[in-house]
């Protein structure tokens, strides 16, 4: 299974630090500007997503600012098609963790095996049967870690 967007948000939710509105250049055009390159360029709001930016607020103080909300826990980019490139690089996980109610627990970074969690257990998991897996090829890495965390009671998406 490929990687497929859960509309949460994380990946965007402190680009506001990076990303800015520098001015309105017409209806549904923006010109923005990056604080850490200094490098600007232009996006446009998408034609279904036009109603959503100027009726909602960003979807967090600290998010990008074409973020919003779209219903209970999901978010959505209302600039998406013409988003920066930095965005489009953008791959949020390679393994996202869930915990038995569907929440985010941890998530292994795309293109590594670096691990990150919020759920005490689930890090004690990782760093006692994880964290030295020796297996050299990473689809089979991969589905190790899966074999071992779905056995711990948490769901595994790969």
């Amino acid at each position: 299974m490929g990687f497929q967007c859960r509309m949460c948000g994380e990946c965007c939710s402190t680009m506001g630090e990076i990303i800015s509105i520098r001015e309105q250049t017409g209806d549904t055009r923006f010109r923005i500007g990056y604080s850490t390159t200094l490098e600007e360029r232009d996006v446009v709001l998408d034609p279904d997503k036009q109603d959503l930016f100027f009726s909602a607020k960003p979807a967090t103080s600290m998010a990008c600012p074409f973020l919003r909300a779209r219903g209970t826990g999901r978010v959505i980019c209302t600039v998406h098609h013409s988003r920066p490139d930095l965005c489009r690089q953008y791959s949020c996980f390679r393994i996202l963790i869930l915990d038995a109610d569907g929440r985010p627990a941890g998530r292994v970074m795309d293109g590594t095996r670096y691990f990150t969690a919020t759920d005490p257990r689930l890090y004690a998991i990782w760093q006692a049967e994880c964290r030295m897996l020796d297996i050299p090829n990473e689809r089979l890495w991969e589905k190790e870690v899966q074999k071992i965390l779905t056995r711990a009671g948490y769901c595994v998406e790969i």
